[in-house]
């Protein structure tokens, strides 16, 4: 049997190509590096919230805690349906989509090493650093996250667009927000707000628990 001739373009391994491979095996072998100096965390180092792609929360936690950084995504439980006479659970989902909770020594390098993890966007920012959050403010919205405290709930609490609310707990505590979307999602009780932060307008999807009118 006569096979056809194929023909092609002849691959060559310059160099150059071979200089870009062991950059990039260097680069990750410091990026390596540059995490596991993470785990010099204390009891007395803060916690950072960093942002990151919405639905990716508990993929970032598995893969800072791979490198043993302490990372935490309080959860809580979305709306219980009832079809068909059956009663299904609400699913798990994030108190706060789109951010993760991390403490760890803070450097410029540490800080760098955390951004280069995919998935990661930035962090949460107070001015032109990188916002601190108490070891106590975090235990204490994790525990209320744990308590159920911002599961679905069925709520008669209404907003206007436009209408400035508080965030009472998390890592936006304290600030001022206004409602973009009035209403609840058919899914939960989540409302679209912008959070001020130093000058800064921030959408976030919060909880209807945690906000509370000025």
């Amino acid at each position: 049997m006569q096979h056809r001739l194929i023909e092609g373009q002849v691959i060559e391994i310059t160099e150059r190509a071979l200089a870009k491979r062991e950059r990039a095996i260097c680069n990750h072998s410091n990026r390596e590096d540059e995490l596991y100096r993470v785990l010099a965390a204390g009891e007395s180092d803060p916690w950072f919230a960093i942002r990151v792609m919405t639905g990716c929360e508990q993929a970032v936690e598995k893969d800072l805690q791979t490198y043993s950084i302490e990372a935490l995504v309080p959860m809580r439980k979305g709306k219980t349906w009832e079809r068909r006479g059956r009663k299904i659970e609400g699913r798990p989902m994030p108190v706060i989509h789109g951010y993760v909770l991390v403490r760890f020594m803070p450097d410029i390098y540490a800080m760098q090493a955390i951004c280069s993890v995919d998935k990661v966007i930035s962090f949460l920012r107070a001015g032109e650093e990188p916002k601190r959050i108490t070891h106590s403010e975090v235990k204490r919205f994790y525990q209320r996250a744990m308590a159920g405290e911002y599961d679905w709930k069925a709520t008669k609490l209404t907003f206007a667009a436009g209408e400035k609310v508080r965030v009472t707990d998390g890592p936006f505590e304290g600030h001022v927000a206004e409602v973009v979307t009035p209403e609840g999602r058919k899914d939960g009780d989540l409302i679209v707000v912008t959070v001020e932060m130093f000058g800064t307008q921030l959408p976030v999807n919060l909880p209807l628990a945690l906000v509370e009118k000025l």
